[in-house]
């Protein structure tokens, strides 16, 4: 496994950490009957507070009779009212945009269908939403439904933050998180000195280039004068380019090239670096005594 490998399993392993955390339930108590009823708070609106929020629910239909679902503005009523709604027919900010100008001071919603849960989103600015709202299944927003005909006004609710998320997330991020970003860190610093390493195993293009050149004419060639290309190991011909090295080894054009700029700056048959001595890596070293 590379270590390229390694962080991204490590990483989607928080990825799915932090979603099972989102997975975690609160809860809604209904304070007459105690009954306990799991939901999931929104991601807009105000935190519920650490004590919990505790107010009548009223069902919608109960408020304003022709109206079911909350999608369009609604008459101011009197304030202090968690509101009872059903999913569907808008998204989940304009319900609780809508409640809120009504007086809600926190939104329950149904499910529609099922009983899955489902955490609500807004799409765009939701800053002007500051109440608190919470999700349900369906079978939850029934009960409380049938609850509500028999306690009326009554039905009073306690709507609680989940104590355990934000804990862990704390040691999430301490604990996971951090190692995580830190050898994220590590790796591309090394990423980055092993292409410095790698550069500077190679040669500049404009070194290479500079390099002379000479054209292989076979009937003036001397005994000593080598016939073929050490890397491709074709035998020269009348008109081929070849390039001369500092060490006086010849290839072909087309074939130390490559060689110099893309797997080493040593010549292939001496490994006598092909770049001038630079102030770096000076011929001679700087701080040498003279008798």
């Amino acid at each position: 496994m590379t270590a390229y490998t390694f962080i991204f399993t490590y990483l989607l392993g928080c990825i799915q950490i932090f979603l099972l955390i989102q997975n975690c339930f609160s809860t809604l108590v209904v304070i007459p009957t105690n009954n306990t009823y799991q939901d999931r708070i929104a991601a807009f609106g105000s935190h519920l507070p650490d004590q919990g929020l505790v107010a009548p629910l009223i069902p919608i239909k109960q408020l304003f009779p022709n109206i079911t679902d909350a999608c369009k503005p609604l008459k101011p009523l009197d304030k202090g009212f968690i509101a009872l709604v059903l999913r569907g027919n808008c998204t989940f900010i304009d319900k609780v945009r809508n409640l809120q100008s009504a007086g809600a001071i926190g939104v329950v919603v149904g499910n529609d269908e099922d009983d899955g849960l489902v955490t609500m989103f807004a799409n765009g600015d939701s800053s002007d939403v500051y109440i608190p709202s919470v999700f349900i299944s369906h079978t939850s927003y029934m009960n409380l439904i049938q609850l509500s005909e028999v306690l009326g006004t009554g039905l009073i609710i306690k709507l609680n933050p989940n104590d355990i998320l934000q804990p862990l997330i704390d040691v999430l991020i301490i604990t996971i998180l951090s190692p995580a970003i830190m050898m994220t860190l590590i790796y591309i610093l090394w990423r980055i000195r092993q292409r410095q390493i790698r550069k500077a195993q190679l040669a500049p293009i404009s070194v290479v280039q500079n390099l002379p050149v000479k054209t292989i004419h076979l009937d003036q060639m001397k005994p000593n004068d080598p016939e073929v290309c050490a890397i491709c190991l074709e035998d020269y011909i009348d008109d081929d380019q070849v390039r001369i090295m500092p060490c006086k080894h010849e290839f072909h054009i087309e074939c130390i090239d490559p060689w110099l700029t893309k797997r080493k700056k040593f010549c292939p048959i001496c490994k006598k670096d092909t770049c001038p001595p630079t102030e770096s890596t000076p011929l001679i070293p700087l701080n040498s005594s003279h008798a």
